[in-house]
């Protein structure tokens, strides 16, 4: 089922704080880096990590007392801005619905292990953020970007837009209060996603500091920064996690994301020595743990987010793909982590 090995990235963005944040809690930030082949010196916004590098910082930095609730403490005072040369191109934008977009569209100049979404829910808009990269990843990562997400659209509307709700795949913390207190609105915790959900009528909300001719401009430089640094392969792995979620991640369907023939798709990623199947499987199988390993989700509403039309489908697939049925597999797993 694999394909050849990528490299997961994330820009460190807000985890550039991170230093700080620790030594503020008499926490030093060698203790967090130990053994990782990584210095403090390299948590700078800018720099990409593996994303197993980053999820092993938060989860031993939230080991300590006051550090909890890391990745919302990393969030709180950072915004679009965190998200560097993306973040001042969703500025540039005239509506936040054309900056949410805008910031999707791009967002792989700064991730090659999860990928950000929007999507229609009902009236409403999901804004999300999810995980592909092999390796469970940090609960507290979801909860950084969700924070950063929220602040994002706070701040590029003067505070005209919150939030209506937030998603998290993560278990319900045994204190949610900062949670509630952060986002200002409910929480639901083990969800089969991780997102925002905005009010349909406030991507309309005019930015005030449009400027089309700064868009283009780092549009242009952006797309041309992806295209240069990025496989085919990795670009449809990054199209199918959000597809997965629209409920439709079809050959197809990913080829027309990307303005391509299917056959032209194909043809392509064999290029590059995959199929399309097995990016899928890949995409799915990341996934699939995540929601048995993070969340309280019934298998069949774990088939259901990977777009299964039978949970007994799913269990199939997870079986050839593990060796286990899902239900044993969750067991195991959560055994490991006892």
């Amino acid at each position: 089922m694999s394909s050849p090995p990528y490299p997961a990235l994330q820009r460190v963005g807000p985890l550039a704080l991170l230093p700080g944040l620790l030594a503020s809690h008499g926490v030093s930030v060698d203790q967090v880096l130990d053994g990782l082949s990584i210095s403090a010196a390299e948590l700078r916004p800018d720099t990409q990590l593996p994303i197993s590098t980053i999820s092993t910082m938060l989860d031993r930095a939230s080991g300590h007392p006051g550090l909890e609730h890391i990745g919302l403490m990393l969030a709180e005072a950072q915004n679009h801005t965190a998200l560097g040369p993306v973040g001042q191109l969703m500025m540039s934008c005239e509506t936040l619905g054309s900056a949410l977009g805008t910031f999707v569209a791009l967002q792989m100049a700064n991730s090659t292990a999860a990928a950000a979404y929007l999507l229609p829910v009902g009236e409403d808009y999901a804004l999300g953020f999810g995980i592909y990269a092999p390796d469970l990843p940090s609960s507290h990562i979801y909860d950084a970007s969700a924070g950063v997400g929220c602040n994002m659209v706070r701040d590029l509307t003067g505070g005209a837009v919150r939030p209506a709700e937030v998603l998290l795949s993560r278990p319900a913390p045994r204190n949610p209060e900062p949670y509630r207190r952060f986002f200002g609105c409910p929480v639901r915790f083990n969800e089969g996603q991780n997102c925002l959900i905005l009010p349909g009528h406030s991507l309309g909300f005019r930015l005030p500091s449009a400027d089309a001719q700064l868009r283009e401009r780092l549009f242009t430089a952006l797309q041309q920064q992806i295209a240069q640094t990025q496989g085919f392969a990795a670009r449809v792995r990054h199209a199918i996690r959000p597809l997965l979620l629209a409920g439709d991640a079809s050959h197809r369907r990913v080829a027309a994301h990307l303005n391509l023939h299917p056959r032209t798709m194909g043809r392509r990623l064999e290029e590059e020595g995959v199929t399309f199947e097995q990016l899928k499987d890949e995409v799915r199988l990341a996934v699939s743990r995540e929601l048995l390993a993070r969340t309280e989700l019934p298998v069949s509403d774990v088939a259901a987010a990977l777009g299964y039309a039978t949970p007994s489908a799913f269990v199939r697939a997870f079986r050839r793909w593990t060796g286990r049925s899902p239900t044993v597999w969750r067991r195991e797993e959560r055994k490991q982590d006892a």
